[in-house]
């Protein structure tokens, strides 16, 4: 049995499901709540869909609440996304427990007054974070992504700032996804500084696979900690008409 940074056993916290048909019943049930996990791949392997699929079904079929930080996509460009693959933010069942914060809306207000130079990126958003946490009590967060936020505020040492982040949210008792941006699927380092893999709790790594003219999705838990799961790589497709990924091989 594992035990949790707080000392807690691992039994004792319980999982938050995937969703992922095929995949929480090849990994204990899902994933450990308060874990801190990266879901890394290239432009177009449908890293944010997964991981709002995720939050969306936990939200629809639970009882939980969860906040999606966006700095790739505007927000309501990504609430047209979702709700183009049947994910529907508006949904009543939905619409009060997922909120979709869009950092660059801050940044260029920020501009605009000539103070973005003069924010402390990281303290800010920590303390964001703590007031929804305290407000509206949301169990789960998605950052989308990391490069976007360490390319938008430009900070002199990134990964000192990971740390910092991470150990914030831990704090918090957060179940968290990181959204990573790979140049390769080739690559063998899952961030763009060396140290989210390490000091996360998971990494899920989506690839694009070239066959001739067809080109498939694949996916693998490359680490969860505190978990037994599957190992290597699986296709993974969207199931439209149940709103959600599944895995086979």
């Amino acid at each position: 049995m594992g035990y949790a940074p707080n000392g807690e056993k691992m039994s004792e916290r319980g999982r938050i499901p995937t969703h992922v048909i095929g995949l929480d019943e090849n990994m204990q049930g899902g994933i450990p709540k308060g874990h801190i996990c990266l879901v890394a791949g290239s432009s177009g392997s449908m890293k944010s869909s997964l991981a709002f699929s995720m939050l969306y079904n936990d939200v629809l079929h639970g009882d939980s609440s969860g906040i999606y930080v966006t700095l790739e996509q505007g927000k309501e460009s990504l609430r047209s996304h979702m709700s183009g693959m049947g994910m529907n933010v508006d949904d009543p069942r939905v619409r009060n427990r997922i909120a979709i914060i869009d950092l660059a809306d801050l940044r260029v207000q920020l501009d605009e007054q000539g103070m973005s130079g003069k924010v402390d990126w990281m303290g800010q958003l920590i303390k964001q974070l703590a007031n929804y946490r305290q407000s509206i009590g949301f169990e789960t967060l998605i950052f989308d992504s990391l490069g976007a936020f360490f390319a938008l505020t430009k900070m002199e040492n990134p990964r000192d700032e990971i740390f910092r982040l991470f150990e914030a949210v831990r704090r918090l008792h957060l179940t968290s996804f990181f959204i990573c941006e790979m140049m390769g699927d080739d690559h063998k380092q899952f961030g763009d500084y060396g140290v989210e893999d390490y000091l996360s709790d998971g990494v899920m790594h989506l690839i694009m696979e070239r066959n001739g003219d067809q080109i498939n999705r694949k996916m693998a838990v490359v680490k969860m900690r505190h978990t037994n799961h599957i190992l290597g790589y699986r296709n993974i497709n969207w199931v439209p008409d149940q709103q959600r990924f599944k895995i086979g091989d």
